[in-house]
């Protein structure tokens, strides 16, 4: 049987209260996702959808953690250490992450910022950049800046740089927060239509398109909330 993509165990992240607002605590018993996984990661804003995904994506370090495989291999140490050349490694190799503010490198074109994904990722998946850029509509933008881009065009160009890769775990931070309802469905299809050897977990407030397209939800959901401090944990909803 293959391993799990992510199996993490006992993670508690704090943060101090800013002025005005509480402190934040982040627990998170048990999670666990296998190959094939379509996850839709929802909750209020400010709750700790991103503060999660960095986490998953090793650019984040936990207060604590009891055990951290990624893929098979035993990261916990590292990620709490802050080994982040063993961890560079990891992510390059194992994890896709599109975050929402783009991410694209400003003095390559969208083309070359997605063959550069996939140079690092040493990957040898067939999909064609072009054919991926067809889908999200992008195809003719392949040779521009991303200076030349509007904000939707650099989020669906981000999106493809992701996809470049062929990681087995693709992270997205609100992939579809500056498209049109008809450009974001696209988005999301293609990542719902991910081979299904690879795992997807989006962070989106458009609960309504991630059912539609096959994501189940996990709901960060405040436990405990006063003027000191809000406790957050995760809920599985069921499919």
């Amino acid at each position: 049987m293959n391993a799990a993509c992510f199996d993490l165990a006992d993670l508690v992240l704090t943060r101090a209260g800013r002025t005005g607002s509480p402190a934040y605590r982040l627990e998170i018993p048990r999670l666990t996702v296998w190959p094939g996984a379509r996850i839709g990661l929802v909750g209020e804003s400010g709750i700790g959808k991103s503060t999660l995904l960095d986490i998953l994506a090793l650019i984040r370090r936990p207060d604590s953690l009891r055990h951290f495989q990624l893929s098979g291999r035993d990261i916990a140490q590292d990620l709490t250490r802050g080994r982040m050349r063993r961890l560079t490694r990891m992510r390059r190799r194992h994890i896709s992450y599109i975050l929402q503010d783009g991410g694209l490198l400003p003095y390559l074109s969208i083309g070359a910022n997605a063959r550069l994904a996939r140079r690092l990722a040493r990957s040898d998946q067939a999909d064609g950049i072009e054919n991926l850029a067809q889908t999200l509509g992008i195809a003719s933008l392949l040779g521009k800046l991303p200076s030349a881009l509007s904000g939707g065009q650099r989020q669906r160009a981000a999106v493809l740089r992701g996809l470049a890769s062929g990681a087995q775990v693709i992270l997205a931070d609100e992939p579809t927060a500056a498209l049109d309802s008809q450009n974001a469905g696209a988005a999301m299809r293609l990542l719902a239509d991910l081979p299904r050897d690879r795992a997807v977990i989006v962070s989106s407030h458009q609960e309504a398109l991630l059912t539609s397209c096959g994501f189940v939800l996990w709901r960060l959901v405040a436990q405990d909330r006063s003027a000191v401090a809000t406790r957050v944990t995760l809920k599985i909803e069921a499919a």
